[in-house]
């Protein structure tokens, strides 16, 4: 570097005298050496005639250019080419990384399929020495070995697909590296840092010995030599070329198709990481109610206030909960108003294939039919196609002493099917059991159901009711300037439900044995997630046949901290 900067000062000062007198200097021999390093790093064509024979103004000429050109490829192609392979280090960094983890589960998966299998074998080969060759000891015995040594190929091939997949991978990081080390000094201007391109640069100078300078690049041996110690020499030379070629193969497509045929190419699993450890979603809403009719009630207005908060313990466990503030500012005031609760707090996550939440958790049973509210105990869900779910512990309710419920339900690629038994035991030992059957269909731009429940009481007789309900749900609803809306026909007998999640009337009539009628809403999402809603009820209690109107309407806002 100092050579070339005494290079350029020295022409520079000679520019400034005269120019007989610049003529008449001959130039210093370290000036044609470094001119030819300047050629032999490509930065400059060689003239066809001697350099000894040049003034020293041609002579600043041809450095004028050469300079010129190694700034226009140091800020430039070299420059865009490094900012690429940085690009192309981080993913494999990452890919590494995770191959690393993959290779770390194989060899334990292949080291307890190796003791299975040592043990399978041993316990064949003892009973049969121990002269045992029963054909009821021995052929389980031998199921059992083969299975083991089954399993055992298995895991021996995941783990030899995962080592050989960090080798390749470590290779082909080595020479990015390398690549990136060579184009840094290349753009610093160190000695022999343009060796790399030199041999495409002056395969055209007509100098024979400065091209056989450009093709002896010391780094580019060693680093051949600590690649081909971690991988073949095949590998290392694809990994060389890859890094050579990086532009190219990134027009192409190619650098994505490989990355993409890295991560598919395992099926072992990966340790999951969250990527965001704590998250907060909130909701501000402002709400208003006016009820008429024989059971009507009133109106209420109230604001309120839902924060939810989510920790990721280790990537599978979350610390959940919800706390809730109410205020109301119109009409009758709950017995909670202006207090902040605590009303959820629970661990979610997966205990093998079982999804678990354990703590105060929201239930909504039979979709709100039957329960909504906060749920005090376990629930555990499992399987697919079919999924079944078990609640255990106690709803939200007072008088209520414990709860219990077992679910199923199947979603095919347009219809679904769900099935139910509610238990709920209620102090002083009486009882309420509810049995849903629920079919739903999807009708292209509408979703149908209809929802069967039979609920029985302690020395009552069992009453049959149903919903229907028809629905406009699209995939795209939450986006702004969209809506989604339902249409619900209800015949609920008071057996047949606990504590209903619409916000009419339901809960009142349940008193005077339960309900019919009709609900209708719809909600209109607005941009900065901004929505407002609207709800109607029309029911009458079906002991007498009283009327109770119903009218709710909101508008809210939703906030996060963090992004989808």
């Amino acid at each position: 570097m100092a050579k070339k900067q005494r290079l350029v000062a020295s022409i520079l000062l000679g520019l400034q005298l005269p120019g007989s007198l610049a003529m008449a200097a001959p130039a210093e021999p370290w000036v044609y050496d470094s001119l030819g390093e300047l050629a032999a790093a490509g930065y400059l064509e060689m003239p066809e005639k001697p350099l000894d024979s040049y003034s020293r103004e041609e002579l600043a000429g041809l450095v004028s250019k050469a300079l010129a050109e190694m700034e226009e490829k140091r800020t430039g192609s070299l420059a865009d080419e490094y900012a690429l392979l940085t690009k192309l280090e981080v993913m494999d960094e990452v890919q590494l990384k995770l191959a690393k983890e993959q290779e770390g589960f194989a060899e334990d998966h292949l080291k307890a399929a190796r003791a299975r299998a040592r043990h399978a074998a041993e316990m064949l080969v003892r009973r049969s020495v121990e002269g045992q060759n029963r054909l009821e000891v021995m052929a389980p015995l031998k199921e059992r070995s083969d299975a083991a040594q089954e399993k055992l190929g298995f895991a021996a091939r995941d783990y030899a697909e995962a080592k050989s997949r960090v080798v390749e991978l470590t290779g082909l990081l080595q020479q990015v590296r390398q690549r990136q080390q060579q184009l840094m000094a290349e753009m610093s201007g160190m000695a022999g840092g343009g060796s790399a391109v030199a041999s495409s640069a002056t395969a055209g100078t007509g100098s024979p010995s400065l091209a056989g300078r450009a093709v002896q690049p010391a780094a580019l041996g060693t680093g051949a030599q600590r690649a081909a110690g971690q991988a073949s020499s095949t590998l290392a030379a694809a990994g060389r070329l890859r890094a050579e070629f990086a532009g190219e193969l990134e027009a192409r497509g190619s650098l994505d198709e490989g990355s993409a045929t890295r991560q598919l190419s395992s099926n072992l699993p990966l340790r999951k990481v969250p990527d965001q450890r704590f998250k907060v979603d909130a909701e501000l809403r402002l709400d208003s109610r006016s009820s008429s009719g024989d059971h009507g009630n009133g109106s209420r207005t109230r604001f309120r206030t839902r924060v939810y908060p989510d920790y990721n313990i280790d990537g599978n466990w979350h610390l959940m909960g919800m706390l809730e503030w109410e205020k109301t500012l119109a009409g009758e005031k709950s017995s909670k108003d202006g207090k902040l609760k605590f009303d959820r707090y629970y661990l979610s996550g997966d205990i093998g294939t079982v999804h678990a939440d354990l703590g105060v958790f929201g239930s909504n049973m039979a979709e709100g039919n039957i329960y909504d509210s906060k749920f005090k105990g376990a629930r555990f869900s499992v399987g697919g196609p079919v999924r079944y779910t078990l609640e255990a512990g106690k709803v939200g309710r007072d008088g209520v002493k414990n709860s219990f419920d077992l679910t199923a339900s199947y979603k095919g690629p347009d219809y679904g099917i769900d099935g139910g038994i509610y238990r709920f035991g209620f102090e002083g030992g009486s009882w309420q059991n509810i049995y849903m059957a629920n079919y739903r269909h999807n009708l292209g731009v509408f979703d149908a159901s209809a929802m069967l429940l039979y609920g029985k009481e302690k020395d009552k007789g069992g009453k049959a009711g149903y919903v229907l309900t028809l629905g406009y749900n699209p995939a795209d609803s939450w986006k702004p300037y969209t809506w989604n809306g339902w249409l619900k026909y209800y015949y609920q007998p008071s057996s047949t439900y606990l504590y209903h999640t619409m916000n009419g009337l339901a809960d009142v009539l349940k008193l005077h044995g339960g309900f019919k009628g009709w609900g209708v809403g719809f909600a209109y999402n607005l941009p900065h997630d901004w929505s407002v809603g609207l709800e109607y009820y029309a029911l009458r209690d079906l002991d007498y046949g009283h009327s109770a109107n119903t009218i709710w309407g909101y508008v809210s806002k939703s906030f996060k901290n963090y992004s989808e």
